[in-house]
């Protein structure tokens, strides 16, 4: 059913005006003791106007993913929690397998069971991001409060965008990310 979904939303978003394009980020893994800091880059080259955006990513944690905080965080400065590193974290699972992160999604992540290969809601909107430009360099950002390894496998970013104009920057550089995130 999903392998028909797919071509068939493709289809009715070009007929919009809209196109989603996808690209994929490298692998990487972290180790820590505890309170550790992890970005990973992705640069999208393409300029468009986002209109959704998902997180799809594969990996797995010597322990769990419940002390981890993940974010995503866009050219402009824009940061949103994907998850959050406290002890009620939704994704209470040491291995995903391609999970997405999307807004639309009918479940949260405490109603998806391991390996968590299903679309699940973030703990904050991606659609956050609706309405900025998609060109640049944008960031995986970890934060690791407790010991163990985790890698991501794999990990990409589904941007639908259209050719409208995209809202303007920030005037200043964007504010700082603290510890445990700013959301």
């Amino acid at each position: 059913m999903r392998n028909k979904l797919i071509p068939t939303l493709l289809f009715l978003s070009s007929l919009y005006g809209q196109t989603q394009t996808i690209y994929k980020g490298e692998e990487f893994s972290w180790s820590t003791s505890s309170n550790y800091i992890a970005r990973k880059k992705l640069n999208i080259p393409d300029s468009g106007t986002i209109t959704d955006i998902n997180l799809m990513f594969s990996g797995s944690h010597t322990y769990t993913f419940r002390y981890t905080y993940i974010a995503l965080v866009s050219p402009y400065g824009t940061h949103v929690a994907l998850t959050r590193d406290n002890n009620s974290s939704s994704l209470n699972t040491d291995i995903v397998d391609r999970g997405i992160w999307d807004d639309e999604a009918t479940k949260s992540m405490d109603q998806v069971s391991k390996p968590f290969n299903d679309s699940f809601r973030p703990d904050s909107l991606l659609s956050k991001f609706d309405g900025e430009e998609m060109k640049g360099d944008w960031e995986l950002y970890i934060y690791q409060s407790h010991a163990g390894t985790g890698t991501f496998t794999e990990w990409e970013l589904q941007i639908t965008h259209d050719n409208s104009t995209a809202s303007d920057p920030p005037a200043a550089q964007p504010g700082t990310i603290y510890r445990k995130g700013s959301q």
